[in-house]
């Protein structure tokens, strides 16, 4: 009777564990990775290994539609999967820091790409009230990237 008895008691205890460990409040949840969609992937490709300077990893579908880069905590999935360029909300952006945002800029200037404040003012840079400085530009998609020197 003690066996059944101290045999009951151990299951509902290992239950209770069980039930605990899954409580919603105890779930973590960690960034995996951001998807956005692209017209020319060879392209894009391109811009975000060679002008942005991501670290492109494998990806494992292997059919021709995606390119995969490695963004610190998750990863940057670039997908085939868009017919047209269309125009994009700046509040919907990528964001990057780098630890030398004027070599950054220069980088940019030589690949043709033109970056601006927030507001838009070509060429210009953004100052947050903490110091942070900050250019916004487009990926060949239209879509906005920031990238800043909070490094």
């Amino acid at each position: 009777m003690k066996t059944i008895l101290l045999q009951g008691t151990f299951l509902t205890l290992l239950a209770m564990n069980s039930f605990a460990q899954n409580d919603p409040q105890d779930i973590q949840v960690k960034l995996n990775h951001i998807a956005i969609s692209v017209t020319d992937l060879q392209e894009s490709e391109q811009f975000y290994r060679d002008i942005i300077g991501l670290e492109q990893i494998p990806e494992p579908f292997n059919v021709g539609r995606h390119a995969w880069f490695n963004i610190g905590q998750g990863s940057l999935h670039v997908i085939k999967a868009s017919e047209e360029r269309v125009e994009h909300n700046k509040s919907n952006h990528l964001c990057f820091s780098v630890g030398d945002l004027d070599g950054f800029m220069k980088k940019l200037s030589s690949h043709g790409v033109e970056y601006a404040d927030f507001a838009g003012n070509t060429g210009e840079i953004n100052l947050r009230p903490d110091g942070v400085r900050q250019i916004y530009f487009t990926d060949p998609d239209g879509h906005w990237i920031e990238v800043n020197d909070e490094f």
